[in-house]
């Protein structure tokens, strides 16, 4: 379940048998530590009060696999939880180390998708054309400016063009170039501006060039966001768990951004 379309070459003895994919960002380990916690807790079902839910998201990789759950019911029937927890792993920390932290914890992350449209022709004579690609090359640094000059250095934002396409052989100018990429922040107000920064720019340079500038801002998940007396709970029983020198309370957020992770959730009641 959702595995990324790279291909594996660790040559470790649980290397994908699917050509072309693997679980590069570790979503069949979410999948089996949620199955660890649900044999866990079944085990002393009868010294637990309340209610937990195990919820197995497909679409982790961006596919809003959280939204359909919802979308379908999954809080329908007296489940709404008082609390949803989630466990990612990652190379941040050492093994058998928890970091976590209060308030903002994860960016949003939105997608960028730009196309330039030019005149194309041929190389010889750029003068008759109006190539798209040194546009688009402007505009990346643009917005790398854009970032450092119009954002608040203690409210973040990172952009980053991931992917440009154009052309097709070595003399033609291409008439379309086309951007992919993400923006990523860690407060709402941060997004809007940015969002709105980012397609003012695109459009305004190409049309500084006479080129057509056409933007498709893909919104992703917001912010994630703990609270801050779950996040205490948290820390307080992993720290009894595992030592205080195995909890870490992070200083600031990380860049990256939630694609719906598995979890488990806790509902009041008996």
């Amino acid at each position: 379940m959702d595995a990324l379309p790279v291909h594996e070459e660790t040559g470790l003895d649980f290397t994908s048998e699917v050509a072309g994919v693997m679980h590069a960002c570790g979503h069949d380990a979410h999948v089996a530590m949620l199955v660890g916690a649900a044999r866990l807790l079944s085990r002393r079902r009868e010294q637990l009060a309340g209610r937990v839910v195990f919820m197995f998201q497909p679409g982790e990789e961006g596919y809003h696999g959280a939204r359909f759950m919802l979308e379908e019911g999954l809080d329908e029937g007296g489940l709404v939880p008082a609390a949803a927890f989630a466990l990612h792993g990652g190379a941040r920390f050492p093994a058998s180390v928890v970091g976590t932290r209060p308030g903002p914890i994860l960016a949003s992350g939105d997608t960028i998708e730009a196309m330039i449209h030019g005149r194309g022709g041929h190389a010889s004579a750029p003068h008759d054309c109006l190539d798209p690609i040194p546009i688009a090359c402007e505009i990346v640094q643009a917005l790398q400016t854009f970032v450092t000059r119009r954002v608040d250095a203690f409210d973040p934002a990172v952009i980053t063009i991931a992917k440009i396409e154009a052309g097709s052989t070595r003399n033609v100018i291409p008439e379309t170039a086309r951007m992919l990429g993400t923006i990523r922040t860690v407060s709402e107000r941060t997004r809007e501006r940015v969002l709105d920064g980012v397609e003012r720019l695109v459009k305004g340079l190409a049309a500084a060039h006479g080129a057509e500038g056409e933007v498709k801002l893909i919104r992703g998940y917001p912010v994630t966001t703990n609270d801050e007396g779950f996040t205490g709970f948290v820390a307080q029983v992993a720290t009894e768990l595992l030592g205080e020198n195995r909890v870490r309370l992070m200083p600031t957020p990380m860049m990256a951004a939630r694609t719906s992770r598995t979890c488990c959730a806790a509902s009041r009641g008996p």
